[in-house]
């Protein structure tokens, strides 16, 4: 059974039973109301009856009792079985329906005083509600009393009448409720699961690899959600297939370099060594070539076996107290040659007096050795790079950090890498701590690398409870800047 099988059972089955509730409850409802109704029909028939009787009584007109008696009688024939009077003259009147059932009621006409109501059973089994009340005159030693029995069984039949027309009409209403049901429940549900198979459908091709799929589906509830999301998702898969396939050819990339600088070196040294030709500047010259290999290879393997490490949870860092101040004079004192190589400004700005930081030293001068090695990469010959360590003086650190920093205040020391280089698209910042990316990946003339260094930096620096963020300008430049905490 498919879902929208499924759903058009289920809400139809929900739909018709609370129709047939509905209808029944209104049925009850009419019933009680209808029964209602005839009832009080009687008791204002029989009052305004004893109103028009007790005038007469008033006036001291019998002939008019007796008129009114038999004119109720006739009227309202076969509702009213019988009606009658009788006074302390010893007068009395009875009118019946029925002729030859004049001496079953007769007896029935007695002075009584007071409103009372009996029921009484006719021969015939007739069920009789009978009204009994008196009438006073201004003569305190007369009065009289005038009775009506008013047909129950009738009354039955006349609102079981009326019953079956409102039955009726309830049950074609409800019919063309159940089948205005129907339509709606197979609209409902085609509604409902139309965008579900779409969903399942670009499920099924994503699963086959396509990634161009887009659902399209257009929504403000929950499934437009969905949609939105899923579509968002195949996006994401699509980048990260992309970002994969850049990595691995940077990957590719990265190890030929180096073991073809190793392999060529090693037998340049052999030839050279077997034929005697060889300087000893010339075998320093290719063994320093073959060291430079050999570095770069392990930072790429302990690149790999950091993120490996990260994403299992095995990330391990050792905090200690810590000396900002030494940790980034030895990191600057590595790259100094570098700078006077490339023809670049290399430059600190520290504030004397510093609190020393909680953290691992080795991973601190980890994330500096990515920062200012992406400095250099992207600044040309002349550039100036910057590295600035201060005490957060704000109570909430936000430009350029992802999620603000509360309680910053004198709790945190900050630590920026500011250069005057290309500068980062500002449609590629959110992405730049994203794993495997490469700012301008798509410009030949930008440099290469595997895209896991920010990322590697960003999980050390949030592994030491800081955060990581950069400001920067097409053109102009960039400003790397983490915070971590002082040691309390």
């Amino acid at each position: 059974m498919n879902l929208r099988l499924k759903f058009t059972l289920i809400i139809f089955a929900l739909l018709t039973f609370s129709i047939l509730v509905i209808s029944f409850s209104v049925f009850l409802t009419q019933k009680n109301l209808l029964r209602a109704q005839f009832e009080d029909n009687q008791q204002k028939l029989f009052k305004d009856f004893s109103v028009t009787c007790q005038e007469a009584i008033r006036i001291k007109d019998e002939i008019l009792i007796f008129n009114s008696i038999k004119s109720l009688v006739e009227t309202y024939r076969p509702f009213v079985v019988y009606a009658g009077y009788t006074s302390t003259k010893n007068v009395k009147f009875l009118i019946v329906r029925d002729k030859d059932k004049e001496y079953e009621f007769v007896n029935r006409i007695f002075l009584e005083k007071g409103y009372k109501t009996a029921k009484v059973i006719s021969s015939e089994k007739e069920e009789i509600l009978e009204f009994t009340t008196d009438l006073q005159s201004d003569n305190p030693d007369f009065f009289a009393t005038i009775k009506v029995g008013f047909s129950q069984t009738y009354l039955k039949k006349e609102v079981d009448k009326a019953l079956n027309i409102v039955a009726n009409r309830i049950l074609v209403v409800a019919i063309i409720a159940i089948l205005l049901s129907l339509g709606l429940t197979n609209l409902l549900t085609f509604y409902l699961v139309k965008p579900i198979n779409i969903l399942t459908k670009a499920a099924n091709e994503v699963a086959s690899g396509n990634l161009e799929v887009k659902t399209e589906i257009y929504r403000n509830d929950e499934i437009g959600i969905l949609s939105k999301t899923f579509d968002e998702m195949v996006a994401k898969l699509k980048q990260l297939d992309e970002l994969k396939d850049s990595f691995v050819s940077s990957v590719s990339h990265e190890l030929r370099s180096p073991l073809s600088a190793i392999d060529g070196y090693v037998e340049y040294l052999i030839e050279g060594l077997e034929r005697q030709t060889l300087t000893v500047d010339k075998q320093q010259k290719a063994l320093k070539i073959i060291k430079d290999s050999v570095i770069r290879l392990t930072t790429f393997i302990n690149n790999i076996l950091d993120l490996a490490k990260i994403k299992a949870g095995r990330f391990e860092i050792h905090r200690t107290s810590v000396s900002v101040q030494e940790v980034v004079s030895e990191i600057v004192s590595l790259f100094e040659q570098l700078a006077v190589q490339q023809q670049k400004v290399l430059k600190t700005e520290i504030e004397p007096y510093l609190p020393n930081v909680y953290a691992d030293a080795e991973r601190i001068k980890q994330v500096l050795i990515n920062l200012i090695g992406n400095a250099f990469k992207f600044t040309e010959p002349n550039a100036t790079i910057t590295i600035t360590v201060r005490l957060v003086k704000e109570d909430v650190l936000y430009k350029g950090y992802k999620f603000p920093i509360e309680n910053a205040k004198n709790n945190f020391v900050e630590i920026s890498v500011i250069d005057t280089g290309c500068g980062i698209p500002q449609n590629e910042i959110d992405k730049i701590f994203d794993k495997f990316y490469q700012v301008g990946g798509t410009t030949p003339k930008k440099p290469k690398g595997t895209g896991l260094g920010l990322s590697i930096a960003a999980e050390i620096v949030k592994l030491h409870n800081g955060e990581i963020g950069v400001e920067s300008e097409l053109g102009k430049g960039s400003k790397f800047k983490f915070v971590i905490p002082i040691v309390k």
